[in-house]
């Protein structure tokens, strides 16, 4: 998978705060005797990394104020990702304040530079991520002012903002999709933080120092990190043998021993995506951190029961066959043990939701106001009403800590609903209660609320975080944050589906064409669509899909008794049996 943009930028003078000029200044271009290291898995891959380095030029003797603008955002673009030369085109002051680590700032185009001492630069199709290398926003332009002095007799930049600021074609050639981890407010999961960060040797320091980066205040109660404030990493990850070599400055004496563990699983699970990478040892201020084990070696397989797709978790198919709850594979799905199961169970199902374990389901009646729940493999158990005043109710969802996210579409006043414990409560969230919804699915990990609003002739894709307390009880939700969308914004959505635990599958028809297509976006809203495997358009009108954000899982598209694999198009898939509906995966 694969998009657009990253972060390091923000800076030194009191600036206009975005975006940046650009110009062809002649450059040295040279075949590197070894290319870049691939990096992430779940992003880009190695292969897809730039074959060819760039040097920039450096500041010309002679040179005019505008020359010195285009050359320095010219500099910016060296590859492999360098700073270097760019910071020679400021004044001494201005080069030895530039942090361009602060931000990233990336454009579609850059306007012509003005003349003069106070330089004008026109940015269009701007995008800013923080130092973490995460998304921030979208604007559709925004100007650039730098102000030069003479120096020696030559002009050079002293005020400039700390940011990167690059072309988005070059972010995307350059940079990659990864994830930051930490843990949900409980310590109980994993919660995954989109970013994007330098392809080759930088991508595990990157990741490191992402991770050290002190969190947004709008990810209060939403994650947490363990990593103690000021802790800084050394100026690189050096990779031996496949070991990660991760030293932090910082006071040994003020972690103790559980902070130190869950900081190494924290390392870990960030770390993995670097295929290079089988193990990871941790210092802190020169003390080494061990592992359960008493080893400093720590592999991967640590903090596997912190994983953000929840654990235990089944791979179990779950679908509805003529009203009854049946689980398995595609192709050999049987009945649930369970009341709702049983062939005279007596309850009249639309659609279903089982949780992670597989050993409970939700299920809405054909009515869609009531909600049941009961075992799926105990016979004799019992079938507990938890909602009965709705007027519309989705399908039900599940997350780690078994609660159950429900929409009741309302009549276009939508009402979100939790399931705690067999008691179901409204829950009021921005942007999304008392709008027209017509789908609603939670994260696994639950910090993730995603929802498609359908507003006059198009229907959109929004996301919500959901801030918790260190008991897990919800305590309030952060504002909606709209998803990258596709060209067709006129088309309506007919599902929406999670493809890994930071990325969601949209299915939409492509009416002039007859066709149906499924998109990935990143559930952060960063642009751009990800590239996945498999196919992304199919003929006819596809209803509904059944995918699960676990890896190496296949997902599935539905219209009628019709079933497509969109991982693996070129695998054969069986008919749904006569009277079989509501395909899902748990969660």
């Amino acid at each position: 998978m694969r998009t657009r943009r990253t972060v390091q930028v923000a800076r030194v003078a009191r600036i206009a705060v975005l975006v940046a000029a650009t110009a062809l200044l002649a450059g040295c271009v040279r075949m590197p005797t070894s290319g870049p290291v691939v990096e992430s898995e779940g992003t880009g891959s190695s292969e897809d990394a730039p074959g060819i380095s760039f040097d920039p030029r450096p500041p010309q003797a002679g040179q005019a104020t505008a020359d010195i603008v285009e050359g320095f955002f010219e500099a910016m673009k060296a590859t492999p990702v360098s700073v270097s030369v760019a910071r020679q085109f400021l004044s001494r002051e201005a080069a030895e304040a530039w942090v361009p680590e602060e931000q990233i700032i990336t454009y579609g185009e850059l306007g012509d530079p003005t003349a003069g001492t106070s330089v004008r630069v026109r940015l269009t199709d701007v995008n800013s991520y923080d130092a973490r290398g995460a998304w921030q926003r979208t604007r559709g332009g925004a100007d650039l002012s730098l102000g030069l002095v003479k120096e020696d007799g030559e002009w050079r930049i002293d005020e400039v903002p700390d940011a990167l600021i690059v072309p988005d074609t070059w972010f995307d050639d350059w940079y990659e999709r990864a994830s930051l981890y930490y843990f949900d407010p409980t310590t109980e999961i994993m919660v995954p933080e989109p970013v994007f960060v330098p392809r080759g040797d930088p991508f595990a320091s990157s990741l490191v120092r992402g991770l050290l980066t002190r969190t947004p205040a709008d990810m209060q109660d939403v994650a947490r990190s363990y990593f103690p404030p000021g802790t800084t990493a050394g100026l690189s990850v050096p990779i031996t043998s496949g070991i990660a070599e991760v030293s932090l400055s910082g006071d040994p004496d003020a972690v103790d021993e559980l902070t130190a563990q869950r900081m190494l699983a924290q390392l870990v699970w960030t770390l993995r995506q670097e295929p290079r990478i089988g193990a990871v040892t941790l210092s802190i201020g020169g003390r080494t951190i061990v592992g359960p084990s008493g080893s400093p070696q720590v592999s991967l397989q640590f903090g596997g029961s912190y994983d953000p797709n929840g654990v235990p978790a089944t791979t179990d198919l779950f679908a509805l066959d003529r009203g009854r709850v049946v689980k398995g594979q595609i192709g050999e799905l049987a009945p649930t043990l369970g009341p709702l199961g049983q062939e005279d169970g007596g309850y009249d199902l639309r659609s279903i939701g089982a949780n992670l374990s597989g050993g409970r389901v939700a299920g809405v009646t054909s009515t869609g106001t009531d909600l049941v729940v009961a075992p799926t493999e105990a016979p004799t158990g019992e079938v507990a009403p938890v909602i009965s005043d709705a007027l519309d109710l989705a399908a039900p969802h599940w997350d780690f800590r078994d609660r159950i996210w429900v929409l009741d579409r309302n009549n276009g006043r939508a009402r979100v609903l939790q399931v705690v414990d067999g008691v179901a409560a409204e829950m009021t969230v921005p942007g999304l209660s008392g709008r027209r919804l017509t789908e609603l699915i939670a994260s696994r990990d639950g910090s993730r609320l995603v929802a498609v609003v359908r507003t006059g002739r198009s229907d959109r894709v929004v996301s919500v975080r959901v801030r918790q307390d260190a008991g897990g009880a919800v305590v309030g939700f952060t504002a909606p944050q709209r998803l990258a969308e596709s060209t067709e914004v006129t088309a309506r959505i007919r599902d929406i589906a999670w493809r890994s635990p930071t990325t969601v599958s949209v299915l939409r028809d492509i009416i002039t064409e007859g066709l149906s297509q499924v998109r990935t976006v990143a559930v952060d809203g960063a642009p751009g669509e990800i590239l996945t495997d498999g196919t992304t358009s199919l003929r006819g009108r596809i209803r509904t899909l059944a995918s699960t954000p676990v890896d190496l899982l296949e997902a599935y598209a539905v219209a009628g008794r019709d079933v497509f694999a969109l991982t693996r198009p070129e695998r054969s898939v069986p008919d749904l049996p006569p009277g079989l509906t509501a395909l899902t995966y748990v969660g």
